[in-house]
């Protein structure tokens, strides 16, 4: 199956999809190897820098305006006409879960790890883990986006969202706030940051983009 998505740029104010991309796509702009294959103006070249200065600010207002304001995002449950619910042409048959918070072992978060340590983690799930799609380290660098497929000719795509993310929480006992509860709607952005070590499912590589 070739999961397919809508791909906005910056600033997340602007809610019209440039175009629709598969996730070999994305896994490819958030390593940053297409620039080994020649220009692309759709396609950020200072994305590393971005990440960067992101991870560089101090408060969570500076670095939400930030991002805001200059990171590109998709909509990893399918292409759209404008980004809102009501705007879909096409689910993709795939979800995000936001792992956030993962530097912090506080009695609320319960869970530290590193995110590239949670990769490793997840690809062992006995359930999920051979089918992930995607994963990269989020903008902050504190969290991780994990892109799952979903059947929903079995339940909606709450339904999904709620039972992945129940699923996710008691099995490896994370808090309530870091499997993010917020992003359950169905047109909600995944800002995409830089990640050399972004996995992709390897039935997902295309030998042309």
């Amino acid at each position: 199956m070739r999961y397919t998505i809508s791909f906005f740029k910056a600033p997340i104010w602007n809610k019209l999809p440039l175009k629709t991309v598969s996730l070999f796509w994305v896994w490819m702009y958030v390593t940053m190897k297409w620039l080994q294959l020649g220009p692309d103006s759709d396609r950020d070249i200072s994305l590393i820098s971005k990440t960067e200065q992101l991870r560089r600010l101090t408060g969570e207002d500076a670095q939400r305006q930030y991002k805001g304001r200059n990171f590109d995002y998709v909509t990893p449950s399918g292409s759209y006409t404008y980004c809102d619910d009501k705007s879909l042409v096409e689910y993709s048959n795939a979800l995000c879960l936001d792992f956030d918070h993962l530097d912090d072992d506080t009695e609320v978060m319960k869970f530290k790890i590193d995110p590239e340590e949670l990769k490793s983690l997840l690809l062992t799930d006995p359930y999920w883990g051979e089918q992930i799609l995607l994963m990269f380290t989020s903008p902050r660098g504190h969290g991780l986006k994990v892109f799952l497929p979903i059947d929903l000719t079995k339940c909606d795509y709450k339904t999904w969202f709620t039972a992945l993310r129940s699923y996710f929480i008691t099995t490896y006992g994370f808090g309530d706030k870091q499997v993010d509860p917020s992003v359950s709607n169905e047109s909600h952005a995944c800002f995409i940051s830089y990640d050399p070590l972004a996995y992709l499912r390897a039935d997902l590589y295309e030998l042309y983009i």
